[in-house]
């Protein structure tokens, strides 16, 4: 298989069941609302009227299903070219924890480069689909770049995908704030993965969680 010429810094057990078609591209789930952080505000239009855009065309390529039933999440690392792929279960929740329905619909996010920024698949051509880096704080089209056709090509390279999104975009530097409120919404993750995994208890996870979502709230007053 394609993979086994990359070195791995992270491995897991591999997918054992392969998800029907509709799998990203399905509607939220009543689980999935409790457990997805700032549901309420990313998406009032579909807990009011359960109207949610969302690309029929988001699929799970071959060489994606590849990777993942070999291991379901995991970490792959070339020279400064870091790739911290996400489990099945995980770029569902990362595609509408993220805001790409809202923003970059056509993107489905596969990994984080280690820094915040995303690899995706571009489905906005389902006849040529392509990989693009983009920042996780600016989901935009225009804010992304190309950076291969197969993950095979991409892993290849031994750059830090930053460096192909900063030679068309040049880094803005965030301030003191704008830093903190990354460094907040990234906890709320963590802690979402910690409470779903069972590393802390409820009482535990919300009160941490009320205190992050509050700290969240008066920054943006």
């Amino acid at each position: 298989m394609w993979y086994k010429k990359h070195t791995f810094f992270d491995k897991q057990d591999g997918l054992k069941e392969i998800p029907n078609s509709h799998y990203f591209s399905r509607l939220l789930t009543e689980e999935e609302i409790q457990l997805f952080p700032d549901i309420k505000k990313l998406y009032p239009e579909f807990l009011e009227n359960r109207k949610l855009s969302i690309p029929t065309g988001l699929t799970l390529t071959t060489e994606l299903q590849e990777l993942l039933e070999y291991s379901n999440g995991g970490g792959i690392i070339n020279g400064d070219r870091e790739f911290g792929y996400f489990s099945l279960q995980d770029i569902r929740y990362y595609y509408f924890a993220y805001g790409f329905p809202k923003w970059a619909p056509n993107f489905l996010p596969i990994a984080f480069n280690g820094g915040g920024k995303f690899y995706a698949y571009d489905f906005r051509d389902l006849k040529e689909i392509k990989i693009v880096a983009v920042g996780s704080g600016d989901l935009d089209y225009e804010s992304s770049v190309i950076i291969g056709a197969t993950l095979d090509e991409v892993l290849a390279k031994k750059t830090n995908i930053e460096d192909e999104l900063n030679k068309l975009y040049p880094e803005i530097k965030l301030n003191e704030k704008e830093l903190r409120k990354i460094e907040i919404k990234q906890e709320l993750i963590r802690l979402k993965n910690d409470k779903v995994g069972g590393l802390v208890d409820l009482k535990t996870y919300l009160k941490k969680k009320n205190e992050l979502e509050k700290e969240l709230k008066e920054m943006n007053i």
